[in-house]
């Protein structure tokens, strides 16, 4: 099954998504994505894989 990462705007395999959100370029994409201190500090990809577990 393919997730779409919002914040690089790709698709994904569902088996990659751990080695994705800590890639380079997530990160770099990341860190451009103005915050204004409400909500969680984390990737909806890492809660989603964690919500299986």
């Amino acid at each position: 099954m393919n997730v779409r990462c919002n914040i690089c705007s790709i698709e994904i395999d569902e088996t990659e998504v751990e080695s994705h959100i800590v890639t380079q370029k997530h990160l770099e994409n990341k860190s451009k994505i103005s915050t204004n201190s409400k909500g969680l500090d984390k990737s909806v990809a890492a809660m989603w894989l964690k919500s299986f577990t």
